[in-house]
């Protein structure tokens, strides 16, 4: 049974990360062409500029969440097959996530705080 189980994750994990890196790509490419937005309406006083903040979110949103699939690969991995080195590198992702969503909250609260002293 234990055979069987390592080899499922052996093809598992690697679709787990490939979902991860594929969302962290889709940020940086939509984060790339809203930059191309507001580079534009720079040019085109009739458009309102899309803000930084904005922009960053985005892009954080899809890190966060593609850290969600590796970290989900990583915790999969290390049940079936525990190591010091798995667990070092789940430990890690645990802690960079953490980072990023402690300042990716407060980003969206900042955000939230400006989007309603405009209006």
């Amino acid at each position: 049974m234990h055979e069987w189980l390592v080899e499922l994750v052996a093809h598992i994990v690697p679709w787990t990360e490939a979902v991860g890196i594929a969302i962290v790509l889709w940020g940086a490419l939509e984060g790339l062409f809203k930059l191309l937005m507001r580079l534009g309406s720079l040019f085109n006083p009739a458009h309102r500029p899309l803000p930084i903040s904005q922009i960053r979110l985005a892009i954080g949103e899809k890190i966060a969440l593609g850290l969600d699939f590796f970290l989900a690969g990583d915790i999969i991995q290390t049940i079936i097959i525990p190591s010091w080195q798995s667990l070092a590198i789940l430990g890690g992702i645990v802690v960079i996530r953490t980072i990023i969503a402690f300042f990716l909250n407060r980003d969206l609260k900042e955000f939230a705080a400006e989007s309603a002293a405009h209006n």
